[in-house]
């Protein structure tokens, strides 16, 4: 059995301030990269940047002043809404104020328990989909590609029940190419441009888009043809009613169904990857995993019923969200005068909210850069609850977290049961951000059935 301490890999840290044209080279091939040692030892680093002050945080407090204590006080920032507001219109991850709440309301009862509980036979259809075309690869595959198929087609199940219309290769393509031209920073993003200035898309972006606004839009076609309704997120939202009595128009609904689509499986495939990668790495933690499937459901399929029996592998996939957090930095800024516990704040000034900093922080984890899937045992857990926040946090924390634990551990517990990984010899992945933190070309590892 390994013994040896095991730290995957992590992405470079500055040591010495950056200049203009290289704070540009850097946040093109990775935002994450931009973090200074300091941030990880420190909780708040202030510093001029283009005639204003940007704030780096990275402690628990810091992050709860921004997020829940005066979250009036903040938007999103600029830049984050030229790049995401062309593709998914003025939906809930761009829209701000009174319009955002009617959408998180229209929202939030597509997330509950009782409905996350319901979609696991789905979640655990899709990893045995995957399963066997993970299992028939030889040698080497990129894992990414599976994951992805199988978590998307989970948020399908979600959104249309059973969707007539839905080419899952061909969505999947459209949304790579929206991450490969929207999240790649350009050197005009570091101006401070106003977030009305349009940010320009190419062609190749251009057709994307169109693709997934098609694709959903023939599926709201489809309800409003007087067929029978479903129970699912699409009708969810197709029926909400604001407090005036009006509804969401369809461009809305199919902004929102594009947000769930494109952030919805994303995260949540990519956190399955790093987390089978531990495992590759980890064999005794992969047959614990194993052994733990087995003894809560034998051969039979994953159930709802079984979660409370899988504690071991939320451990790991936990652990891997705090050293791989689904929004590795998240901008706000300051609509008016405000303060960050205590020191002030002016109007204009950025915030940059990086959690990967928190959750590697020297000061709130022993050992921090170390996987370690017993911090996350019972008696063990933070009991800070701003310590841990892969999904942010406030009133505008993740909608869908409940449903994407319930889907990682769901989905690895059943692949892992099924499949044993290994690593490549001489392989190591290298994380970077592109919206998501991901392991750069892919995560090719070794399958084979157990």
């Amino acid at each position: 059995m390994t013994t040896q301490a095991f730290i995957p890999p992590m992405p470079r840290r500055q040591t010495r301030p950056l200049g203009l044209w290289r704070t540009a080279k850097v946040l093109r091939h990775s935002p994450v990269e931009i973090l200074p040692l300091e941030a990880f030892q420190f909780t708040r680093i202030s510093a001029p940047f283009i005639g204003r002050t940007v704030h780096t945080l990275s402690g628990p407090d810091e992050l709860k002043a921004v997020l829940a204590d005066d979250p009036d006080a903040w938007r999103k920032s600029p830049l984050i809404q030229r790049m995401l507001r062309p593709i998914l219109g003025e939906a809930i991850l761009t829209a701000h104020g009174d319009w955002w709440k009617v959408q998180r309301k229209a929202m939030q009862p597509g997330f509950v328990r009782q409905r996350i509980q319901a979609l696991v036979p789905h979640m655990a259809a899709a990893a045995e989909t995957a399963a066997g075309s993970l299992g028939a690869t030889a040698g080497p595959a990129d894992i990414t590609p599976s994951l992805n198929q199988a978590a998307l087609s989970v948020i399908e199940a979600a959104l249309f029940t059973k969707p007539d219309d839905f080419d899952r290769a061909t969505i999947r393509a459209a949304i790579e190419q929206v991450f490969e031209e929207t999240g790649r920073t350009r050197f005009s993003d570091l101006l401070p441009l106003p977030e009305t200035a349009p940010r320009i898309l190419g062609p190749k972006a251009l057709k994307a888009r169109k693709i997934l606004r098609n694709a959903v839009m023939r599926e709201i076609a489809k309800r409003k043809t007087g067929a029978a309704k479903r129970d699912d997120l699409l009708q969810l939202l197709l029926d909400a009613q604001a407090e005036d009595g009006t509804g969401l128009s369809e461009i809305d609904v199919r902004d929102n169904v594009l947000s769930l689509v494109i952030a919805g499986h994303e995260t949540t495939a990519i956190a399955i990857g790093w987390a089978l990668y531990v495992l590759a790495s980890r064999p005794e933690w992969q047959d614990r995993v194993r052994s733990e499937v087995n003894e809560a459901a034998g051969g039979a399929p994953l159930e709802a019923a079984h979660l409370a029996s899988l504690v071991f592998t939320r451990q790991i996939i936990d652990e891997t969200l705090r050293l791989y957090p689904p929004a590795p930095l998240v901008g706000r800024q300051a609509v008016r005068d405000t303060q960050i516990c205590e020191r002030a704040v002016k109007k204009g000034d950025v915030a940059i909210l990086a959690f990967y900093a928190l959750h590697r922080h020297h000061r709130f984890w022993p050992d921090p850069d170390r996987f370690d899937p017993d911090r996350f045992s019972v008696g063990n857990r933070p009991t800070n609850p701003w310590q841990f926040k892969p999904f942010g946090g406030g009133p505008r924390a993740c909608v869908g977290s409940g449903f994407a634990l319930t889907e990682a551990v769901i989905i690895l517990a059943a692949l892992v049961r099924r499949l044993r990984f290994s690593v490549p010899e001489g392989y190591k992945p290298y994380p970077v951000m592109t919206v998501t933190l991901r392991p750069e070309g892919g995560l090719p590892l070794c399958v084979q059935g157990v």
